[in-house]
């Protein structure tokens, strides 16, 4: 392995990311600049302020403490028919997601997913996928259940999907009796659940396994961010709507698509009332990337060229700070939106991924100081950016 470290504390303060010795890694028009933190022989799976988590050859998994150097093992397949799925940082340590390896004839094929801390790995579902951690690294959210890694529930609300608040709250959305349309719910950690909106349409025609009702909920604390299914035919077309519900209750539709079923952190995202989703503007016959202020104001930050198919060039938002700044992937390049600027400050090939982190100061409950600063990740190799 091999690793090069500046003072990681500046990495993430932003304000103080101007003293890092930068150099430019970027196309000739790039009006931001990297700094290489840390480099592996291997992929990084996920990052913090203080961590990274990163796999050699898909069969061990390491953790790597930015701020000494140092590194313990999570797991070591070496030898074993599995492979190293995927793994997340929790609050306390590592969450990951053991796969048979495909490159072998192994069947049946099996997902595992392990709670690792204290130097102790236990094993929290089988046949799942990990999706996510959130609510501040302490629940992990499966592919059909969520599980508080503090003390080890297990809960299935028979959501489509849930989100949780740093609280512990969750937005889930689910079907209602005896329609099944799908309603959108809020669960509070003392098990109080509320139903937050019931379907407008009660009729459930079912096409490639869709309801009508909500799906996709997203929260930033404060607003929900979700879509629904409007209309279904049959097979042959499905109108999603993109809808924010307000602090006070109120529903904004943000957008009305035939052709493109928003996925939640692909498709759309919110953060700190921004928000940054796509939509196929019929007009011109392309996709485009919107971003949304807190006060309603709508900007286009990026339409896809003509040459672009249903089939390919992929279109993805990766990540959106709090400033409404915005990260996504078109085709085999990834572009940094900052929204004072009328065009990305910052475009490069992938695999390359911008990503937005956020440390916390303070005590849960008291005045807390959040810095943040952005960086951006490729394989094995993180950088500091400075817009």
């Amino acid at each position: 392995m091999k690793r090069r470290l500046l003072p990681f504390v500046l990495a993430f303060m932003l304000p103080m990311l101007v003293m890092l010795p930068l150099k430019t890694f970027a196309d000739v028009n790039d009006k931001a600049t990297k700094a290489l933190l840390n480099a592996f022989d291997g992929i990084i799976l996920d990052f913090d302020a203080s961590r990274i988590v990163w796999t050699s050859n898909d069969k061990v998994l390491w953790l790597y403490n930015r701020a000494n150097g140092t590194q313990v093992k999570v797991y070591d397949g070496t030898g074993t028919t599995d492979i190293v799925h995927e793994a997340k940082l929790s609050a306390q340590g590592v969450v990951y997601n053991l796969n048979s390896d495909p490159k072998i004839d192994v069947w049946p094929r099996v997902s595992s997913v392990y709670n690792w801390k204290n130097g102790q790995a236990t094993q929290i579902a089988t046949g799942e996928e990990l999706f996510a951690i959130r609510g501040d690294g302490k629940y992990a959210l499966l592919s059909r259940h969520n599980v508080d890694l503090s003390t080890g529930q297990v809960r299935d609300l028979g959501f489509d999907r849930i989100e949780f608040s740093a609280d512990g709250t969750m937005i889930y959305s689910a079907p209602v009796p005896p329609v099944n349309a799908f309603a959108l719910y809020q669960a509070r950690p003392d098990g109080t659940i509320t139903q937050l909106a019931e379907p407008s349409n009660k009729v459930v025609p079912l096409a490639h396994g869709w309801s009508y009702g909500y799906y996709g909920p997203l929260t930033d604390g404060k607003r929900i961010l979700y879509r629904e299914l409007v209309e279904s035919n049959n097979y042959a077309k499905h109108v999603w709507a993109l809808r924010l519900r307000n602090e006070d209750h109120t529903v904004a539709t943000l957008s009305v698509n035939p052709f493109v079923s928003y996925q939640p952190g692909v498709s759309y995202r919110i953060n700190n009332g921004w928000i940054a989703y796509i939509e196929y503007d019929r007009a011109i016959s392309s996709k485009v990337v919107n971003v949304r202020s807190p006060e309603g104001i709508v900007k286009r930050v990026f339409v896809s060229p003509h040459w672009w198919s249903w089939t390919s060039a992929p279109l993805t938002i990766d990540d959106l700070g709090p400033d409404g700044t915005v990260a996504f992937t078109f085709n085999d390049k990834t572009y940094l939106q900052y929204m004072k600027e009328d065009k990305p400050v910052s475009i490069n090939r992938s695999p390359a991924k911008f990503q937005y982190r956020e440390q916390v100061f303070g005590a849960p409950g008291a005045s807390q100081i959040r810095m943040g600063a952005w960086y951006m990740l490729s394989n094995g190799s993180l950088y500091a950016v400075r817009i």
